[in-house]
Protein backbone atom coordinates (compact mmCIF):
# COMPACT_ATOMS: atom_id res chain seq x y z
CA UNK A 1 0.00 0.00 0.00
CA UNK A 2 1.47 3.40 -0.70
CA UNK A 3 2.61 5.95 1.55
CA UNK A 4 1.12 9.69 1.36
CA UNK A 5 2.31 12.86 2.53
CA UNK A 6 0.02 15.75 3.17
CA UNK A 7 0.28 19.09 4.83
CA UNK A 8 -2.18 20.07 7.24
CA UNK A 9 -3.49 24.06 5.85
CA UNK A 10 -4.26 24.96 9.75
CA UNK A 11 -1.20 24.25 11.70
CA UNK A 12 1.50 23.19 8.28
CA UNK A 13 2.18 20.00 10.22
CA UNK A 14 3.71 17.49 7.87
CA UNK A 15 2.38 13.83 8.20
CA UNK A 16 2.88 10.54 6.61
CA UNK A 17 -0.29 8.07 5.65
CA UNK A 18 -1.02 4.95 4.26
CA UNK A 19 -3.39 4.95 1.78
CA UNK A 20 -4.79 3.15 -1.21
CA UNK A 21 -3.32 3.92 -4.59
CA UNK A 22 -5.05 7.34 -5.99
CA UNK A 23 -7.20 7.91 -2.56
CA UNK A 24 -7.51 11.94 -1.68
CA UNK A 25 -7.84 13.46 1.75
CA UNK A 26 -11.33 12.62 2.31
CA UNK A 27 -11.96 11.32 5.70
CA UNK A 28 -8.79 12.39 7.18
CA UNK A 29 -7.60 14.64 9.32
CA UNK A 30 -4.16 16.41 10.79
CA UNK A 31 -2.97 14.35 13.80
CA UNK A 32 -1.49 17.61 15.43
CA UNK A 33 -4.40 19.70 15.22
CA UNK A 34 -7.59 17.68 13.66
CA UNK A 35 -7.87 20.15 10.75
CA UNK A 36 -9.26 18.60 7.35
CA UNK A 37 -7.74 21.60 4.97
CA UNK A 38 -5.14 19.73 4.03
CA UNK A 39 -2.83 19.21 0.91
CA UNK A 40 -1.50 16.26 -0.95
CA UNK A 41 2.44 16.88 -1.21
CA UNK A 42 4.49 15.25 -4.26
CA UNK A 43 6.92 13.28 -3.14
CA UNK A 44 10.44 11.45 -4.62
CA UNK A 45 9.99 8.02 -5.16
CA UNK A 46 12.79 5.11 -5.36
CA UNK A 47 13.33 1.75 -7.13
CA UNK A 48 16.19 0.02 -8.54
CA UNK A 49 16.40 1.34 -11.32
CA UNK A 50 16.41 5.13 -9.94
CA UNK A 51 19.33 4.02 -7.95
CA UNK A 52 21.55 3.56 -11.37
CA UNK A 53 20.82 7.31 -12.73
CA UNK A 54 21.81 8.29 -9.38
CA UNK A 55 25.59 9.82 -9.53
CA UNK A 56 28.51 8.34 -7.81
CA UNK A 57 30.05 10.02 -4.44
CA UNK A 58 33.10 10.82 -6.68
CA UNK A 59 30.79 12.85 -9.42
CA UNK A 60 29.07 14.43 -6.32
CA UNK A 61 32.19 15.19 -4.81
CA UNK A 62 33.88 16.33 -8.29
CA UNK A 63 30.43 18.52 -9.24
CA UNK A 64 30.28 20.45 -5.99
CA UNK A 65 33.98 21.13 -5.54
CA UNK A 66 33.33 22.61 -9.16
CA UNK A 67 30.17 24.60 -8.08
CA UNK A 68 31.97 26.06 -5.46
CA UNK A 69 35.54 27.13 -7.41
CA UNK A 70 32.96 28.50 -10.04
CA UNK A 71 31.33 30.84 -7.33
CA UNK A 72 32.02 34.27 -5.74
CA UNK A 73 33.54 33.56 -2.46
CA UNK A 74 34.90 30.27 -3.27
CA UNK A 75 36.18 28.35 0.05
CA UNK A 76 39.04 27.03 -2.31
CA UNK A 77 39.99 31.11 -3.03
CA UNK A 78 38.92 32.81 0.42
CA UNK A 79 40.69 29.53 2.17
CA UNK A 80 37.31 28.58 3.75
CA UNK A 81 38.03 25.08 2.50
CA UNK A 82 41.21 24.56 5.18
CA UNK A 83 43.90 24.71 2.41
CA UNK A 84 44.64 28.85 3.15
CA UNK A 85 43.74 30.46 0.42
CA UNK A 86 45.65 31.44 -2.80
CA UNK A 87 46.60 28.38 -5.13
CA UNK A 88 46.34 25.41 -2.14
CA UNK A 89 43.39 24.00 -1.51
CA UNK A 90 42.04 20.85 0.70
CA UNK A 91 39.94 19.82 -1.37
CA UNK A 92 40.91 17.27 -4.12
CA UNK A 93 41.31 18.55 -7.64
CA UNK A 94 39.57 16.10 -10.10
CA UNK A 95 39.88 16.12 -13.75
Amino acid sequence: MPMYEYRCGGCNETFTVMQKMGAGAEGLSCPACRSTELSKLISSTFSPESEKAMPTDLEMSKAMHDIQKASAGSPCASGMCGGGGGNTCSIKEFG
